[in-house]
């Protein structure tokens, strides 16, 4: 009997304040995101950060496919209160009445109206009520995914984290102080999983592309780092960054620009100077963060 109705409601209408949505309340977190380590283990810190690199995509979609719910239900909502106001837009004369009772709290009596009046109200009643609790569903998870709707991708090449020497590259090493470690497949006595750029104590580290901040603390080693995912499944590790008088500025969950001021060269942890150790994961696999950055 409302199927007039309907149809007006998949079209764009303004929306009045005759009928307004019920207001959003905040929620917490997406449910299945992972308890963030503590740090004592560097395998599990750095499987973490892969982990949320790779679902900060998926995250993204999420956040835009709610979103786009959201306000389809609300112009679904607004359509109802245009069509309220102004009942000549309706033709037949059951859906104009049966849409003006379902606007009221007052159920009609048998009496006054026809039982097909009376049934179509109850339908466009169960209607006005189901889209507000859709909305406001909806909305609750819109706010609760913002945050992963706004993630900037990488945009061409990455930043420099640091003005510096480079006084180790990645990869195979003779320094024996460094670990053993297979890449490509291939054992290596020594492998470096990352740069080394060389600077002045409290020189500035930024970061090297836009992302998400997941961890921030100190390795077991003592060394004070932080990660950041980036859309793409790709993750970078600032380490033996200061933690007394310049410590970081951001914080797990933080939200950071290309070139944001990060933290500060440091010498925490395994080091024999002030240098930043930067290293790059994609997909879960080590690469050479000097194929990303711009020469």
């Amino acid at each position: 009997m409302i199927a007039g109705v309907l149809v007006f409601l998949g079209t764009a209408a303004p929306a009045l304040a005759d009928d307004p949505p019920t207001p959003p309340r905040a929620v917490a977190a997406p449910r299945g995101i992972p308890a963030t380590p503590s740090g004592g283990s560097y395998e599990q810190l750095i499987s973490f950060a892969k982990d949320t690199a790779r679902d900060l995509g998926a995250m993204q979609q999420q956040a835009r496919d709610v979103a786009a719910e959201r306000n389809d239900a609300f112009a679904q909502i607004s359509t109802l209160s245009a069509l309220t106001g102004k009942p000549s837009a309706v033709r037949d004369r059951l859906e104009r009445e049966a849409l003006r009772l379902s606007a009221t709290t007052k159920i009609p009596s048998a009496t006054t109206v026809s039982p097909a009046t009376r049934e179509a109200a109850d339908e466009m009643r169960s209607l006005r009520v189901e889209l507000k609790e859709q909305y406001v569903e909806l909305q609750a998870e819109a706010v609760a995914l913002a945050p992963y709707a706004v993630i900037a991708p990488p945009n061409g090449a990455w930043m420099t984290p640091a003005e510096g020497e480079l006084t180790q590259g990645f990869g195979r090493t003779t320094y024996r102080g460094e670990p053993s470690g297979v890449y490509g497949g291939v054992y290596y006595s020594h492998f470096h999983e990352g740069i080394d750029i060389g600077a002045e104590m409290y020189s500035p580290v930024v970061a090297a592309a836009p992302g998400r901040v997941v961890w921030v603390g100190h390795l077991p080693d003592g060394a004070m780092v932080v990660l950041i995912a980036h859309i793409g499944g790709l993750v970078s590790l600032y380490a033996h960054l200061d933690d007394g008088i310049a410590p970081p500025r951001v914080a797990a969950g933080d939200e950071v620009q290309q070139g944001q001021i990060i933290a500060a060269i440091g010498m925490t942890g395994m080091t024999t100077g002030p240098h930043l150790h930067f290293a790059v994961w994609r997909d879960g696999e080590l690469i050479d963060p000097e194929s990303l950055l711009a020469h």
